[in-house]
């Protein structure tokens, strides 16, 4: 029969073929090999199920993958950046906007760029703004009306406020200048309504029928009657200097 052999320290070498305490091997022990030194904190001897005990510095033993802070669970498929939730509604039918896409546009909210007209409401409208002057002798009044305007409410203005001009701007010795000025502004605007498309109601808001924009220009008697006046008024200027 054999006998415990002294080790170097002192104390009794571990017997290989000694099964540790409780009938079980100690673990790591290979047979024919000096058995292992204990797992630290645990009772020398002590039996550790196999996935149990993680040991310091080691990975986990298979099958007990331990749920440690910031590692998803076992089986867990970690989320990717922009990836919706699992359950969660899809962007598009959310009502959310989607990523790279513009938003769409809401009831009452035109895209950006949509000019309605502002005395209807009406689309498309342009930017424009027609002037007006009335010549009183000594003191003078200018006018303006400003856009958006739709094609029929813009042609209305145009040709109310141009023909008015041409009747009531003549008198005084600095409207006499300023009105036929007024007049061809007026003119050199009015291609920017007058090019529009017809108008239609608005999609994104309330709407009405558009004024009327009447007869042209050269057809209305105001405009005439305003065309004559600075002819007569040279023609009384000439006479009376030649009969002075």
């Amino acid at each position: 029969m054999s006998q415990p052999q002294p080790a170097p320290w002192g104390g009794v070498s571990p017997d290989p073929a000694r099964p540790a305490p409780g009938g079980h091997p100690a673990p790591g022990a290979i047979p024919g090999q000096p058995a292992a030194y204990p797992v630290p904190g645990q009772h020398p001897g002590a039996y550790v199920a196999p996935g149990a005990y993680q040991a310091p510095g080691q990975h986990p033993a298979p099958g007990a993958y331990p749920e440690q802070a910031g590692h998803p669970a076992p089986g867990a498929y970690p989320a990717q950046a922009g990836a919706p939730a699992p359950g969660a509604i899809p962007a598009p039918y959310s009502g959310q906007p989607v990523p790279g896409q513009p938003p769409a546009p809401q009831p009452g909210y035109p895209p950006q760029g949509v000019l309605s007209c502002r005395f209807c409401g009406s689309v498309p409208a342009a930017q424009a703004k027609f002037r007006g002057h009335q010549g009183m002798l000594v003191v003078m009044r200018f006018l303006s009306s400003e856009g958006p305007f739709c094609r029929s409410c813009g042609l209305s203005v145009f040709r109310q406020m141009t023909s008015k001009t041409l009747v009531q701007g003549w008198y005084g010795y600095a409207s006499f200048i300023i009105t036929p000025i007024t007049v061809l502004m007026n003119l050199a605007r009015h291609g920017r309504v007058a090019n529009l498309a017809e108008p239609r109601p608005n999609p994104y808001g309330p709407s009405r029928p558009p004024m009327d924009p009447g007869p042209r220009l050269l057809e209305r008697p105001m405009t005439w009657i305003g065309l004559v006046i600075p002819v007569a008024l040279i023609s009384l200027i000439i006479y009376a200097a030649t009969q002075g």
